[in-house]
Protein backbone atom coordinates (compact mmCIF):
# COMPACT_ATOMS: atom_id res chain seq x y z
CA UNK A 1 0.00 0.00 0.00
CA UNK A 2 2.49 2.16 0.70
CA UNK A 3 2.99 5.43 3.02
CA UNK A 4 1.06 7.45 1.30
CA UNK A 5 -1.78 5.10 1.14
CA UNK A 6 -1.12 3.70 4.22
CA UNK A 7 -1.63 7.83 5.96
CA UNK A 8 -4.62 7.86 3.72
CA UNK A 9 -6.38 5.32 4.98
CA UNK A 10 -5.75 6.06 8.29
CA UNK A 11 -7.16 9.85 8.31
CA UNK A 12 -10.30 8.49 6.28
CA UNK A 13 -11.61 5.96 8.72
CA UNK A 14 -10.20 8.50 11.30
CA UNK A 15 -12.40 11.06 9.43
CA UNK A 16 -15.08 8.68 9.40
CA UNK A 17 -14.79 7.93 13.12
CA UNK A 18 -15.40 11.50 13.73
CA UNK A 19 -18.50 12.11 12.15
CA UNK A 20 -19.68 8.95 13.62
CA UNK A 21 -19.26 10.88 16.86
CA UNK A 22 -20.65 13.79 15.79
CA UNK A 23 -23.90 11.82 14.99
CA UNK A 24 -24.25 10.22 18.05
CA UNK A 25 -23.99 13.02 20.22
CA UNK A 26 -25.97 14.82 18.06
CA UNK A 27 -28.72 12.09 18.60
CA UNK A 28 -30.13 13.65 21.98
CA UNK A 29 -30.29 16.97 20.26
CA UNK A 30 -32.61 15.90 17.49
CA UNK A 31 -35.28 14.65 19.34
CA UNK A 32 -38.52 16.95 19.24
CA UNK A 33 -39.33 18.86 22.21
CA UNK A 34 -36.16 17.94 23.67
CA UNK A 35 -35.01 19.97 27.15
CA UNK A 36 -31.19 20.97 27.43
CA UNK A 37 -30.00 22.13 31.19
CA UNK A 38 -27.49 24.74 30.98
CA UNK A 39 -26.19 24.35 27.76
CA UNK A 40 -27.24 25.50 23.79
CA UNK A 41 -27.45 23.03 21.28
CA UNK A 42 -23.91 22.02 19.91
CA UNK A 43 -23.10 23.10 16.83
CA UNK A 44 -19.98 20.51 15.66
CA UNK A 45 -22.78 17.38 15.70
CA UNK A 46 -25.72 19.56 13.74
CA UNK A 47 -22.88 20.69 10.72
CA UNK A 48 -22.85 16.96 10.27
CA UNK A 49 -26.06 16.91 9.83
CA UNK A 50 -26.77 19.51 8.15
CA UNK A 51 -24.65 18.44 5.67
CA UNK A 52 -26.41 14.86 5.61
CA UNK A 53 -29.34 17.07 4.66
CA UNK A 54 -27.66 18.72 1.64
CA UNK A 55 -27.96 15.42 0.32
CA UNK A 56 -30.98 13.40 1.37
CA UNK A 57 -33.62 16.32 1.24
CA UNK A 58 -34.75 18.33 -0.82
CA UNK A 59 -34.03 22.42 -1.21
CA UNK A 60 -38.10 23.00 -1.90
CA UNK A 61 -40.87 22.58 0.10
CA UNK A 62 -42.87 19.53 -0.90
CA UNK A 63 -46.47 21.03 -1.92
CA UNK A 64 -48.27 18.40 0.04
CA UNK A 65 -47.55 20.57 2.88
CA UNK A 66 -49.74 23.66 1.61
CA UNK A 67 -52.51 21.52 2.69
CA UNK A 68 -51.53 19.93 6.05
CA UNK A 69 -49.48 21.67 8.54
CA UNK A 70 -45.82 21.06 9.03
CA UNK A 71 -44.54 19.05 12.18
CA UNK A 72 -44.91 20.29 15.43
CA UNK A 73 -40.95 20.55 16.48
CA UNK A 74 -39.47 22.52 19.48
CA UNK A 75 -36.18 22.80 21.91
CA UNK A 76 -35.48 24.20 25.40
CA UNK A 77 -32.64 25.17 26.98
CA UNK A 78 -32.79 26.05 30.30
CA UNK A 79 -30.36 28.16 32.60
CA UNK A 80 -28.34 29.41 29.84
CA UNK A 81 -26.12 32.07 30.36
CA UNK A 82 -25.15 35.07 27.59
CA UNK A 83 -21.13 33.73 26.67
CA UNK A 84 -19.14 36.46 27.54
CA UNK A 85 -16.84 35.99 24.49
CA UNK A 86 -19.49 35.96 21.77
CA UNK A 87 -21.40 39.35 23.20
CA UNK A 88 -18.22 40.90 23.95
CA UNK A 89 -17.10 40.04 19.54
CA UNK A 90 -21.03 41.38 18.93
CA UNK A 91 -20.42 44.19 20.75
CA UNK A 92 -17.28 45.02 19.31
CA UNK A 93 -18.09 43.94 15.58
CA UNK A 94 -21.51 45.90 15.30
CA UNK A 95 -19.81 49.07 17.22
CA UNK A 96 -22.15 48.89 20.60
CA UNK A 97 -20.38 50.27 23.86
CA UNK A 98 -19.69 48.06 26.39
CA UNK A 99 -22.72 47.71 29.20
CA UNK A 100 -24.58 44.83 31.40
CA UNK A 101 -27.55 44.70 29.22
CA UNK A 102 -28.28 42.30 26.45
CA UNK A 103 -29.19 44.52 23.01
CA UNK A 104 -32.54 43.62 21.31
CA UNK A 105 -30.76 41.56 18.46
CA UNK A 106 -28.01 40.05 19.96
CA UNK A 107 -30.56 36.61 21.98
CA UNK A 108 -30.95 35.83 18.42
CA UNK A 109 -26.86 35.39 17.71
CA UNK A 110 -27.02 33.27 20.75
CA UNK A 111 -30.31 31.36 19.45
CA UNK A 112 -29.21 30.80 15.73
CA UNK A 113 -28.17 27.09 16.79
CA UNK A 114 -31.31 26.25 17.80
CA UNK A 115 -32.86 27.03 14.87
CA UNK A 116 -30.43 24.65 13.16
CA UNK A 117 -31.20 22.11 15.55
CA UNK A 118 -34.72 22.42 14.26
CA UNK A 119 -33.76 22.24 10.75
CA UNK A 120 -31.94 19.03 11.59
CA UNK A 121 -34.55 17.40 12.88
CA UNK A 122 -35.32 14.04 11.08
CA UNK A 123 -38.91 15.28 10.40
CA UNK A 124 -38.40 18.41 9.05
CA UNK A 125 -38.64 18.16 5.35
CA UNK A 126 -36.06 20.14 3.84
CA UNK A 127 -32.82 20.75 3.56
CA UNK A 128 -31.12 22.75 5.89
CA UNK A 129 -29.94 25.24 2.64
CA UNK A 130 -33.71 25.14 1.45
CA UNK A 131 -34.90 27.62 3.37
CA UNK A 132 -33.67 31.75 2.99
CA UNK A 133 -34.18 34.42 5.87
CA UNK A 134 -36.52 36.63 3.96
CA UNK A 135 -38.22 38.85 7.27
CA UNK A 136 -37.53 39.14 10.54
CA UNK A 137 -38.83 40.54 13.55
CA UNK A 138 -37.48 40.80 17.38
CA UNK A 139 -39.04 42.34 20.56
CA UNK A 140 -37.32 43.12 23.98
CA UNK A 141 -40.03 43.64 26.57
CA UNK A 142 -37.63 44.36 29.56
CA UNK A 143 -33.95 44.54 30.10
CA UNK A 144 -32.19 41.83 30.25
CA UNK A 145 -28.60 41.44 32.22
CA UNK A 146 -25.83 39.66 30.61
CA UNK A 147 -25.05 37.33 34.12
CA UNK A 148 -28.74 36.82 34.33
CA UNK A 149 -30.04 32.86 34.11
CA UNK A 150 -32.37 32.15 30.54
CA UNK A 151 -34.25 29.85 29.33
CA UNK A 152 -34.49 29.81 24.82
CA UNK A 153 -37.37 28.13 24.12
CA UNK A 154 -37.77 27.25 20.30
CA UNK A 155 -40.23 25.99 17.87
CA UNK A 156 -41.52 26.01 14.50
CA UNK A 157 -44.83 26.99 13.58
CA UNK A 158 -47.25 25.07 11.76
CA UNK A 159 -48.90 26.81 9.17
CA UNK A 160 -47.24 27.22 5.74
CA UNK A 161 -48.27 30.41 3.28
CA UNK A 162 -47.79 30.31 -0.63
CA UNK A 163 -46.66 33.44 -2.04
CA UNK A 164 -47.66 35.01 -5.35
CA UNK A 165 -44.79 33.54 -7.19
CA UNK A 166 -45.30 30.36 -5.86
CA UNK A 167 -43.36 30.13 -3.46
CA UNK A 168 -43.56 28.92 0.15
CA UNK A 169 -42.79 30.73 3.70
CA UNK A 170 -42.82 29.07 7.41
CA UNK A 171 -41.81 30.84 10.31
CA UNK A 172 -39.35 30.07 13.55
CA UNK A 173 -39.34 32.20 16.54
CA UNK A 174 -37.59 31.58 19.65
CA UNK A 175 -39.21 32.92 22.95
CA UNK A 176 -36.26 33.94 26.04
CA UNK A 177 -38.07 33.78 29.72
CA UNK A 178 -36.38 34.81 32.72
CA UNK A 179 -36.35 32.54 35.72
CA UNK A 180 -39.92 33.43 37.00
CA UNK A 181 -41.02 32.39 33.41
CA UNK A 182 -42.03 35.80 32.53
CA UNK A 183 -41.10 36.24 28.78
CA UNK A 184 -38.61 39.10 28.21
CA UNK A 185 -37.14 38.72 24.71
CA UNK A 186 -38.95 36.93 21.19
CA UNK A 187 -38.13 37.05 17.94
CA UNK A 188 -39.79 35.43 14.70
CA UNK A 189 -37.72 34.86 11.17
CA UNK A 190 -39.67 33.90 8.17
CA UNK A 191 -37.97 31.80 5.92
CA UNK A 192 -38.71 31.71 2.03
CA UNK A 193 -38.77 27.93 0.34
CA UNK A 194 -38.22 28.54 -3.62
CA UNK A 195 -40.75 27.07 -5.64
CA UNK A 196 -39.69 25.71 -9.49
CA UNK A 197 -41.51 28.72 -10.99
CA UNK A 198 -39.88 31.37 -13.31
CA UNK A 199 -39.10 34.43 -11.52
CA UNK A 200 -39.39 37.77 -13.88
CA UNK A 201 -36.27 40.47 -13.66
CA UNK A 202 -37.09 42.55 -10.86
CA UNK A 203 -38.26 45.69 -12.24
CA UNK A 204 -35.63 49.22 -11.64
CA UNK A 205 -37.47 51.76 -9.71
CA UNK A 206 -39.58 49.41 -7.43
CA UNK A 207 -40.71 51.46 -4.48
CA UNK A 208 -38.36 51.60 -1.20
CA UNK A 209 -35.50 50.13 -3.38
CA UNK A 210 -33.54 53.53 -4.09
CA UNK A 211 -31.94 55.61 -1.53
CA UNK A 212 -34.20 58.16 0.30
CA UNK A 213 -33.13 61.32 1.14
CA UNK A 214 -33.68 60.99 4.86
CA UNK A 215 -32.32 63.06 7.67
CA UNK A 216 -30.07 60.63 9.50
CA UNK A 217 -27.77 57.59 8.43
CA UNK A 218 -24.60 55.26 8.56
CA UNK A 219 -22.10 54.44 6.78
CA UNK A 220 -20.30 51.00 6.80
CA UNK A 221 -17.51 50.03 4.72
CA UNK A 222 -17.30 46.15 4.51
CA UNK A 223 -14.74 43.64 3.14
CA UNK A 224 -15.07 39.77 2.52
CA UNK A 225 -14.01 39.64 5.92
CA UNK A 226 -17.70 40.44 7.12
CA UNK A 227 -19.17 37.12 6.32
CA UNK A 228 -16.91 34.85 8.58
CA UNK A 229 -16.58 37.40 11.29
CA UNK A 230 -19.76 37.59 11.75
CA UNK A 231 -20.35 33.66 11.07
CA UNK A 232 -17.84 32.85 13.84
CA UNK A 233 -20.02 34.39 16.19
CA UNK A 234 -23.42 32.95 15.80
CA UNK A 235 -22.38 29.52 14.20
CA UNK A 236 -24.03 30.53 10.57
CA UNK A 237 -21.33 29.25 8.37
CA UNK A 238 -23.45 28.61 5.29
CA UNK A 239 -20.99 28.53 2.53
CA UNK A 240 -22.74 32.04 1.13
CA UNK A 241 -20.81 33.98 3.49
CA UNK A 242 -17.75 32.72 4.61
CA UNK A 243 -15.62 33.08 1.61
CA UNK A 244 -16.26 34.30 -2.56
CA UNK A 245 -15.42 31.17 -4.18
CA UNK A 246 -17.93 28.85 -2.24
CA UNK A 247 -20.25 31.97 -2.54
CA UNK A 248 -20.03 31.58 -6.39
CA UNK A 249 -20.71 27.58 -6.06
CA UNK A 250 -24.41 28.66 -5.33
CA UNK A 251 -24.71 31.44 -7.99
CA UNK A 252 -23.42 34.46 -5.88
CA UNK A 253 -20.87 37.24 -6.87
CA UNK A 254 -18.62 37.42 -3.96
CA UNK A 255 -19.84 35.91 -0.28
CA UNK A 256 -22.65 37.58 1.31
CA UNK A 257 -23.29 39.66 4.61
CA UNK A 258 -25.94 38.39 7.41
CA UNK A 259 -28.93 39.69 7.19
CA UNK A 260 -28.87 39.58 10.83
CA UNK A 261 -25.20 41.71 11.25
CA UNK A 262 -26.63 44.69 8.97
CA UNK A 263 -29.52 44.86 11.13
CA UNK A 264 -27.55 44.85 14.36
CA UNK A 265 -25.74 47.58 12.98
CA UNK A 266 -28.81 49.27 11.85
CA UNK A 267 -29.89 49.17 15.87
CA UNK A 268 -26.88 50.45 16.86
CA UNK A 269 -26.81 53.53 14.80
CA UNK A 270 -30.58 54.34 15.25
CA UNK A 271 -29.88 54.02 19.27
CA UNK A 272 -26.32 55.57 19.63
CA UNK A 273 -26.80 58.65 21.98
CA UNK A 274 -30.85 58.27 22.47
CA UNK A 275 -32.16 57.05 25.92
CA UNK A 276 -33.11 53.55 25.81
CA UNK A 277 -36.90 52.60 26.58
CA UNK A 278 -38.30 49.66 26.89
CA UNK A 279 -40.10 47.15 25.14
CA UNK A 280 -38.29 47.61 22.11
CA UNK A 281 -38.87 46.09 18.72
CA UNK A 282 -37.34 45.77 14.85
CA UNK A 283 -38.60 44.29 12.06
CA UNK A 284 -36.87 43.99 8.60
CA UNK A 285 -37.55 42.41 5.11
CA UNK A 286 -34.74 41.19 3.15
CA UNK A 287 -34.84 42.45 -0.20
CA UNK A 288 -31.45 41.26 -2.00
CA UNK A 289 -28.65 39.60 -0.79
CA UNK A 290 -25.45 41.95 0.15
CA UNK A 291 -22.87 41.39 -1.51
CA UNK A 292 -19.16 41.66 -0.18
CA UNK A 293 -17.03 43.91 -0.75
CA UNK A 294 -18.99 47.16 -0.34
CA UNK A 295 -20.10 50.22 1.49
CA UNK A 296 -23.51 50.18 2.95
CA UNK A 297 -25.32 53.50 4.13
CA UNK A 298 -28.37 52.99 6.48
CA UNK A 299 -30.47 55.91 6.28
CA UNK A 300 -33.85 56.42 8.98
CA UNK A 301 -36.51 58.80 9.53
CA UNK A 302 -37.59 59.44 13.21
CA UNK A 303 -40.99 59.85 14.14
CA UNK A 304 -42.31 62.23 17.62
CA UNK A 305 -43.43 59.13 18.77
CA UNK A 306 -40.14 57.13 19.02
CA UNK A 307 -40.21 55.26 16.09
CA UNK A 308 -38.59 55.26 12.94
CA UNK A 309 -38.44 53.47 9.52
CA UNK A 310 -35.03 52.35 8.15
CA UNK A 311 -33.26 51.08 5.05
CA UNK A 312 -30.06 50.18 3.89
CA UNK A 313 -28.66 50.32 0.37
CA UNK A 314 -25.34 49.23 -1.30
CA UNK A 315 -23.27 51.58 -2.66
CA UNK A 316 -22.36 49.73 -6.03
CA UNK A 317 -26.09 49.22 -6.61
CA UNK A 318 -27.97 52.12 -5.47
CA UNK A 319 -30.53 49.12 -4.34
CA UNK A 320 -32.00 48.61 -1.35
CA UNK A 321 -31.05 45.40 0.60
CA UNK A 322 -32.90 45.68 3.92
CA UNK A 323 -35.94 47.74 4.86
CA UNK A 324 -37.14 48.18 8.30
CA UNK A 325 -38.55 49.94 11.06
CA UNK A 326 -37.47 49.99 14.73
CA UNK A 327 -39.34 51.56 17.67
CA UNK A 328 -38.75 51.66 21.36
CA UNK A 329 -41.38 52.77 24.70
CA UNK A 330 -44.84 53.79 23.80
CA UNK A 331 -44.26 53.69 20.26
CA UNK A 332 -42.79 49.65 20.57
CA UNK A 333 -45.88 49.35 21.94
CA UNK A 334 -48.33 50.12 20.00
CA UNK A 335 -46.55 47.63 17.32
CA UNK A 336 -46.50 44.22 19.79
Amino acid sequence: MGYFGTVTLYGSLLALGYVFALFKRGNKLLKNGVVLQGIMPALKPLYARAALSMLLRPTTLPASFLSRPLPSLSITSKGVVADVKTLTGYRKLCGLPDCSMLTLVYPTVESFCMNLACMCMPSFPISVIGGVLCRYTATMHKPIQQSELLTYRQRLHPTVCQTSKGDTEFDMSVTVLAASGETLWEDTSTFLSFGTQKRAPRKHGDEGDVQPHWDHYATWQMTTQAGPQFAALNGDINLIHLHPITARLFGFKSNIAHGTYLVSKAVAAMQHGAELLYPQTVSALFKRPAILPDTFQCSWQQASSGGSRFIICSSSTGKAAITGEYAHGKAAVAKI
